[in-house]
């Protein structure tokens, strides 16, 4: 190799691995100058209405209680934000922890769906210089959140938190210590494997740290990080669960240390350790007490440098137990070295709350069912963090490096996905035996996230309707997957009768030919037990049907995309392959009606390789007329099922007088914005649908449907400069935010002003913009979901105050609201409304990898770690498609 060859790979690998310019950050003691809190008290006109469904709360609650399960959503005990939060570690589906931006290990999902906001006291990294004499000069651990008193007394800081710096741009992290007055300055480095179209990487229950190591004085430095963890997850009474095991492993190049415990009853391994080396002396401690004083592993390294069988514990006074690996190596005058730990969490197998079913995380497709895959993930992971990092680098350099973006947003977008792994996700293998053989989601597995950390919903479908560009956007084999199981849903019959809180009405958990509103509760059985959301009668939402018809079309529109950029995308990412499905897809079509038996489909292909090679075990991208045919029955059947709701056969549906769609403490009465925009947007993507698959009778009925219903929608709801709330309602006059959200779906599918009027849009636009958002708070914190215009002119009005969510921001609402914006050409406007919102979350009130569905003027938010803030993937793709039209 020559010396540029080798000067442009060194300045490559500089620039993947380098602190970025963007991102959040904030110094190890920063506080933030305001505190909110979910404590909030609605007014008596708010209050009144729910009086019934509060009184109807209690029982239930006292139900669930009994049987020894959580409430799903818990309005008695509300979590309030830590302002502590950095970027959690860990892939898609296998399970999460959260990191704190000064240092902690904390909120633990591993019990799925489940939360725990524990920070862990003897999850620590600790640093051990010695001098050119051998003698330590400096030891502590290395974060600097305040810790208790007890356990580990002797486990000291002594870092300058206002000497040490956090950047968190998802899925990495970096955190600098300057240590210069010991002649030392650390970074770590952060990895996570989060990987746009790679689906292999994505699903690891894994994360790297290396430790950049630099000596900036003239003498050379012993140094040592030490990496610490215990069994468990932070809670007293879990934490002991069963004996944990201890054990030292090598494997490949990861040398460590490994915890085999029970969480809940399943099985689950963490591994430690470090890559291996000829320049490092690795020492480990396979056993040592966390509940006590810590002091024979801490004057071990003092005085050592290293672990020594001083350290271990044999006899301990609890049945909890860490383990530590130690890394020294020796740094000269002016040099540095990297020191590269992993931790790993092998929890294959898993239930849910009424263990009636057992499942496999998709990980195990690569790396088995046994439990005992650790340490062959650790290694892996230490010999392909450097992969995972170009691989990022090349998916986020395009938007870090386009000068045409804010830089709030280059935090932003990157940030706000930390949700797709972080939302109560999990992935699971499928061997479905009653699935076709051709069923994608014997590929690409079952995936699932929850609506928010204190919503405990599996795929809550009208939030997901917004969240859903991220997914399509970057993963889009999980977006198929994901509506695999809802058509599969929408024949479903659930005739148990349940009492709903709003109403009290007893109605069955499901009828047949509707979307639901959800796939269950972890704490129950979710894919079985759908619909575990109480509170409304979701068969008569407005809104959940019509959102189906439109994702499949966005899908659709979104995988044509993709196989038509073939050879730039499959170039840019090592698991995804583009070929021709049609073909396939006939083939298989011809299997059937000649009724070729199991036994010869099974010879001639194996289950899923129309969608695996396996050869290579690359992903193929969803076929997307193939995924089209496949949902087309489900879209009109649906389809059918909502027109129900047009009473007047105006061509428009009416809203029932109760919250009946994603607003579900919002009352709509007849037609609506926004029931009424989505219909008509839904019936636009049907009939283009229809004529892709040359299904010309039904082209022809919803095309007179459509014709009506866009008159009656203009004559209804347009006043000249907004459409209206609703017909009837007491705020029918309230300017909506989102009351464009069906012309925002089709500017996703590609459609221009086919449905809604080009000069009705920009007007609406410009009324959202001059009163929801700039009237409010001074346009400092997004939309306000709801704004009644002052009846005097030059005065302002007010927020919509009839109902909670009227005078909520929903994060996510306002980032699609930006989106539309983008769309029309409103840059300005745009980063205006996305970025005064982003700005209060990130600077203000601290909500970092905890954003709230809602924020209020002041004091309060509501509902944290939520799913609909992943729909600022919409603006990104809006961008892109405005971007590819400027040039």
């Amino acid at each position: 190799m020559d010396g540029d060859s080798a000067q442009s790979i060194c300045g490559f690998k500089q620039q993947v691995t380098a602190i970025p310019q963007y991102g959040l950050k904030l110094k190890f003691n920063h506080v933030y100058p305001e505190t909110r809190n979910q404590n909030l008290k609605p007014s008596l006109r708010q209050i009144w209405p729910i009086i019934p469904m509060a009184l109807r709360y209690i029982p239930y609650y006292w139900k669930v209680s009994r049987e020894n399960r959580q409430v799903l959503m818990d309005y008695w005990y509300t979590e309030n934000g830590k302002q502590i939060y950095g970027a959690p570690i860990g892939g898609i589906g296998a399970g999460t922890i959260g990191r704190g931006f000064a240092g902690e290990f904390c909120r633990f999902q591993l019990k799925p769906g489940l939360y725990e906001y524990n920070t862990v006291h003897a999850n620590q990294f600790i640093v051990t210089i010695k001098d050119e004499n051998n003698v330590t000069i400096f030891q502590s651990l290395l974060s600097s959140y305040s810790r208790p008193k007890n356990p580990l007394s002797s486990w000291e800081t002594y870092i300058n938190s206002s000497k040490c710096n956090y950047t968190a741009l998802y899925p990495r992290a970096w955190s600098e210590y300057d240590l210069s007055d010991y002649g030392i300055k650390l970074v770590q480095r952060q990895i996570s494997p989060i990987i746009p179209h790679d689906y292999k990487e994505s699903s690891l229950p894994a994360a790297v740290f290396v430790w950049t190591v630099e000596n900036v004085c003239g003498k050379d430095r012993q140094v040592t990080i030490t990496f610490t963890f215990k069994n468990g997850t932070g809670n007293k009474k879990q934490d002991a669960e069963g004996n944990s095991e201890t054990a030292e492993f090598s494997h490949g190049s990861a040398k460590g240390v490994s915890i085999k415990q029970s969480i809940v009853d399943m099985q689950s391994t963490y591994c430690i350790s470090c890559k291996t080396s000829s320049e490092i002396n690795l020492t480990r401690c396979k056993k040592f007490d966390p509940t006590g004083n810590g002091e024979k592993l801490w004057n071990d390294l003092k005085e050592n440098g290293q672990l020594t069988e001083v350290s271990v514990e044999e006899n301990l006074k609890s049945k909890d137990v860490a383990v530590a690996v130690s890394a020294q190596i020796l740094v000269q005058s002016t040099g540095s070295s990297d020191l590269e730990f992993s931790l790993v969490w092998d929890m294959p197998k898993i239930r849910f709350g009424k263990k009636t079913k057992e499942y496999y995380k998709y990980y195990t497709k690569y790396f088995g069912k046994s439990g005992d895959a650790g340490p062959s993930i650790s290694d892996y992971a230490l010999q392909n963090f450097g992969k995972w990092e170009t691989l990022i680098n090349e998916w986020q350099r395009p938007i870090l490096d386009d000068n045409d973006l804010p830089d709030w947003y280059k935090s932003a977008i990157f940030n706000e996905l930390y949700f797709i792994a972080d939302g109560g996700s999990v992935w699971l293998t499928t061997d479905d035996a009653e699935l076709p053989y051709d069923d994608p989601r014997l590929a690409y597995g079952r995936f699932a996230y929850l609506e928010g950390h204190e919503y405990r919903m599996y795929n809550t479908y009208d939030v997901h309707f917004y969240a859903s560009h991220a997914l399509a956007s970057l993963w889009p084999n999980l977006q198929v997957s994901l509506q695999y199981d809802y058509k599969d849903t929408i024949n479903r019959e659930i005739s148990e009768g349940r009492k709903h809180l709003y109403d009290g009405k007893i109605i069955p958990r499901k009828i047949k030919n509707s979307v639901p509103h959800d796939l269950g509760d972890p704490d129950e059985e979710p894919f079985d037990l759908i619909n575990a959301y109480p509170i409304h009668d979701v068969s008569e939402w407005r809104d959940l049907n019509t959102k189906f018809i439109l994702q499949v079309y966005r899908d659709y529109y979104t995988l044509n995309r993709y196989a038509q950029q073939n050879a730039e995308n499959a170039s840019k990412f090592s698991s995804i392959e583009f070929i021709d499905k049609e073909s396939m897809y006939d083939t298989y079509v011809q299997d059937n009606r000649n009724k070729v038996s199991p036994e010869e489909k099974q010879q001639n292909r194996k289950s899923a390789s129309m969608y695996i090679n396996e050869t290579n075990g690359k992903v193929y991208l969803m076929d997307a007329m193939t995924y089209l045919k496949s949902m087309y029955p489900a879209c009109k059947q649906v389809l059918e099922k909502t027109l129900e709701w047009d009473k007047d056969n105006d061509g428009i549906i009416e809203n029932s007088k109760c919250p009946d769609q994603t607003y579900d403490t919002w009352v709509m009465d007849g037609p609506s914005a926004y029931c009424g925009g989505l219909w008509l947007a839904s019936l636009h993507c049907m009939i283009a649908m229809a004529n892709l698959l040359d299904q010309n009778d039904d082209c022809n009925k919803f095309r007179e449907i459509l014709e009506k219903g866009k008159t009656s929608f203009e004559e209804k709801l347009w006043n000249g400069t907004y459409y209206k709330f609703d017909g009837q309602s007491a705020s029918k006059n309230t300017i909506m935010s989102d009351q464009l959200c069906g012309h925002w779906y089709l500017r996703c599918c590609g459609f221009d002003y086919d449905i809604f009027p080009k000069e009705n849009v920009r007007t609406a636009l410009k009324t959202i913009y001059d009163n929801n958002v700039m009237r409010f708070c001074g346009g400092n914190m997004g939309a306000v979901n709801g704004y009644v215009p002052s009846t005097q002119p030059n005065k302002d009005g007010r927020a919509d105050a009839s109902t909670v969510q009227g005078e909520e921001v929903w994060t996510g609402v306002t980032y699609a609201l930006a989106s539309t914006m983008i769309h029309e050409g409103m840059f300005t406007e745009a980063f205006q409304t996305a970025g005064g919102m982003y700005q209060t979350l990130s600077e203000k009130i601290g909500m970092n990898f905890e954003t709230p569905e809602a924020l209020y003027a002041e004091r309060h938010y509501r509902a944290i770690g939520y799913m609909r803030p992943l729909s600022i993937w919409s603006l990104q793709t809006a961008w892109e498609q405005k971007k590819q039209n400027r040039d």
